[in-house]
């Protein structure tokens, strides 16, 4: 906790002098970005990924499940995007906006570098959250990049999505959202035949209980290293399954594939 107190004066200093530099904000917008990041995905690091927006490529099925979760990762891509252009340094101002902006977050919290709570908005959480995960940068990602994690509790799960406050290359703390997929629910289509699932949490099983679902026989780590989307079970049972990525962890949403 020392340590963050120490680093945040110098951490106010490079906010001001990255506020300084004409076009950092828009330097992911410009085309020489889009070229460089589109080359390094398709020859360098290939992540499995599947971009919802472009549902038309996707088989008749997996199309219909993505076209109905359209307006959840919206929301899911704008608040990544707001927290990727966060200050170094974020205060209780920032926090206001997010929850304003995202009315769906349950919390905004302010971790120091051993994630323990440094502040949060509201000052009282309901759900009792373990923030260490963070500490563990995802696979195929920089200590700099958002990273998530999803966490079971007595009053349902919740996913935490984070970005790392940095001092050169060290982290000194992570500025966090919170919330529970089911406030997300409102932005999709027949929800009730909607499955959500985060590494070893069920996020939501709508009609049904996930235990009874095809989704439970599979086994996720070997199948999302090779796909993106598929279908699992038979006949009346069926399933359609799209991922989608959230700070390097897979969120699968499945539905009904009738």
């Amino acid at each position: 906790m020392d340590r963050f107190f120490r680093l945040a004066p110098s951490c106010a200093v490079l906010i001001c002098v990255l506020a300084a530099l004409p076009g950092c904000s828009t330097l992911k917008e410009t085309s020489v970005w889009k070229k460089t990041s589109g080359l390094y995905y398709t020859y360098v690091n290939r992540p499995i990924k599947l971009d919802l927006t472009s549902a038309e490529a996707l088989p008749e099925g997996e199309s219909r499940l993505a076209s109905r979760l359209m307006s959840l990762d919206w929301q899911l891509t704008s608040l990544e995007r707001t927290m990727e252009a966060l200050g170094p340094v974020s205060d209780q101002n920032t926090a206001d906006m997010l929850l304003r902006r995202f009315p769906w977050l349950s919390s905004v919290v302010i971790l120091d570098a051993d994630a323990n709570v440094f502040m949060s908005v509201p000052s009282i959480q309901l759900k009792q959250l373990d923030y260490t995960p963070l500490l563990t940068v995802p696979p195929k990602s920089s200590p700099r990049d958002l990273r998530a994690f999803a966490q079971d509790t007595v009053l349902g799960p919740e996913i935490i999505l984070a970005r790392p406050i940095m001092q050169e290359a060290e982290t000194v703390g992570f500025f966090a959202a919170t919330f529970d997929f089911r406030s997300l629910l409102p932005y999709a289509d027949a929800t009730g035949d909607i499955v959500a699932r985060a590494p070893g949490v069920t996020l939501w099983s709508g009609d049904r209980m996930y235990d009874e679902t095809p989704l439970a026989g599979v086994d996720w780590d070997n199948v999302l290293n090779e796909r993106s989307f598929g279908q699992v079970g038979e006949g009346e049972d069926a399933m359609v399954w799209i991922v989608r990525y959230l700070g390097g962890m897979p969120l699968v949403i499945a539905g009904s594939a009738n």
